[in-house]
């Protein structure tokens, strides 16, 4: 009956630890790379829901102004900035407001109110826009 050494029967060689280890650090920055593809996907949905948050606030100031006084001051045809903070660090986003004559109905004139949010994120240029109607 063959005989085998002990030193053979039980454990790891090197060679298998180095390999397992090599597959284990594979993995983990597999695992690392998803994390901060998440990371990065959640800040951007962060700073979108403030730009979305200012838009709002900047086109019910707007709707609350009288029909007549639409074109003008502050609530003219303008740009503006304004800055957030987002997890401490501040974010400045350009608001874009603009209105449009539209034809009159049977209620009388409207306008096109729009406002758009842009910042930008890592070097890309992103907005918002959202529409409304007003009439007389």
């Amino acid at each position: 009956m063959p005989t085998t050494s002990r030193s053979n029967s039980g454990g790891f060689t090197l060679i298998e630890m180095l390999m397992a280890m090599l597959v284990m650090t594979v993995g983990l920055l597999g695992l690392l790379q998803s994390v901060n593809i998440a990371y990065e996907q959640s800040r951007r949905n962060k700073v979108r829901e403030i730009a979305v948050l200012v838009a709002e606030e900047q086109m019910n100031d707007w709707r609350r102004v009288s029909f007549q006084n639409m074109t003008a001051g502050r609530f003219a045809d303008s740009a503006s900035f304004i800055d957030k903070t987002m997890s401490g660090a501040p974010m400045r986003f350009t608001i874009l407001r603009r209105n449009d004559a539209m034809g009159s109905g049977p209620s009388g004139n409207y306008r096109r109110l729009k406002v758009e949010v842009e910042w930008r994120l890592k070097d890309q240029l992103l907005n918002h826009k959202i529409y409304a109607l007003k009439n007389r």
